[in-house]
């Protein structure tokens, strides 16, 4: 089957770069909507794609994942509380609140904002929530408010009793929280989507820019510039930061929060050059060659679902990796590059700090050498579902398709082991 056209198609509508969930994973849809549709030849089916809308839709339905859950990593939340206490409530008669959950999947995210609103003791008339997102199916469950057990992970589960009716294996939502949400169907890359649209004060647009290709991510950013208002934070996934350096945005400096504050004026003003990097003392093992913009496309798929097991706060050299990968987040790859071979040095091989050291190689221009230091940490760590997708997509980006697609299928079987040990 020939998939080319088709990827473009998705590209083309949603920003869908192929390499970030695999040709396989497309495949797979294609082959689907084509035995729905009783349709057994795939030009056929490439014609009816681009002449019809609804089959583009119905394919989205099949690409798109949705992987949530309630308070998801919960530091951007905890950090978002902070910043409303300090910024927002001594003033918040002046005008509502409005927050933009983007893509916000079945709903959770968007519904834990409404939370976070309720708790700081806002009222619904003081604040507007928005959840949009691609996936019409989405939407729909969203608006329903009942959710099953893989909605609630983590150790902090108070707000399930507080704001959930549980009746057999289900947990319908309070009125109260469900009621301050609404929710759209809508595709950010889409010029009519921000056309018209009053800014918002706080975004969230997790895990989406992982999707893109770069010059894809640049014009999301662009958007979202656009849709946030003055002094507006942008909270983004963890394997996105990167794409916001030079962009005029300042991180909060809480830890795992992944939260940026704009620092613009005025919303819609021109964004000033970022400062170049601190310049420091050079690693001696592989020099890292600063730009004035980096702009690093940081690959780490849903996050916690794939991740490699976490760290004991006990284990040594944890504290010195974290500091690493805040740094990395802000855009200061020579002080991040520094710290892991340090690490390296002193602890020997760990595959976190081999993974973090290879996004940052790649950031920096040198493929070959991340490709190296990717594949150690996947050696020493064959769970490693991270560093299994950016090392697909360096070699994806290198023109090496097979091995790519090889290193595709491997992350795949990896994730659907973490899927059944977690059922």
């Amino acid at each position: 089957m020939q998939l080319t056209r088709i990827e473009q198609l998705l590209q083309d509508t949603m920003g869908l770069n192929a390499a970030s969930i695999g040709s396989s994973a497309i495949q797979r849809a294609v082959r689907e909507r084509m035995r729905r549709t009783h349709i057994d030849d795939s030009e056929r089916y490439q014609q009816r794609l681009e002449s019809s809308p609804e089959e583009m839709r119905e394919l989205i339905e099949l690409v798109v994942i949705p992987e949530t859950w309630f308070f998801r990593n919960w530091h951007p939340f905890q950090a978002l509380k902070r910043h409303l206490e300090q910024h927002w409530l001594p003033r918040a008669g002046e005008r509502r609140l409005r927050l933009l959950s983007l893509p916000c999947s079945t709903g959770e995210e968007p519904y834990t904002l409404a939370m976070v609103l309720a708790d700081l003791g806002l009222a619904p008339d003081q604040t507007e929530v928005h959840g949009v997102d691609i996936s019409r199916y989405n939407i729909d469950t969203a608006r329903l408010g009942i959710y099953r057990q893989n909605s609630f992970r983590g150790d902090h589960l108070d707000y399930r009793d507080t704001w959930f009716r549980q009746t057999d294996d289900r947990y319908h939502l309070h009125p109260d929280i469900r009621d301050r949400v609404r929710f759209e169907q809508g595709n950010l890359l889409d010029p009519e989507f921000s056309r018209d649209r009053a800014p918002y004060d706080v975004i969230f647009c997790r895990n989406l820019l992982i999707y893109f290709d770069r010059p894809t991510q640049a014009q999301a950013i662009d958007i979202l510039e656009g849709l946030l208002g003055r002094d507006g934070l942008l909270f983004v996934g963890h394997a996105e930061t990167g794409v916001l350096a030079g962009r005029g945005f300042r991180s909060l400096n809480l830890p795992q929060s992944f939260g940026f504050h704009r620092e613009l004026g005025t919303a819609g003003a021109a964004v000033p050059d970022a400062p170049r990097l601190r310049q420091s003392r050079r690693s001696r093992r592989t020099p890292i060659r600063p730009r004035r913009q980096p702009r690093p496309h940081w690959i780490d798929q849903r996050e916690q679902a794939v991740a490699a097991p976490p760290q004991s706060a006990a284990d040594p050299g944890v504290e010195q990796l974290e500091q690493a990968t805040r740094l990395a987040d802000d855009g200061h790859l020579v002080e991040a590059a520094e710290l892991c071979e340090q690490l390296l040095e002193a602890q020997g091989a760990q595959a976190q700090a081999l993974y973090l050291l290879g996004l940052i190689r790649d950031a920096a221009g040198e493929p070959e050498e991340a490709e190296r230091l990717l594949r150690q940490a996947i050696y020493l760590d064959p769970a490693h579902c991270p560093a299994m997708l950016h090392l697909a997509l360096v070699l994806q980006r290198r023109g090496e398709a097979r091995a790519a697609q090889r290193m595709q299928e491997r992350l795949e079987r990896c994730q659907q082991r973490e899927a059944a040990n977690t059922r």
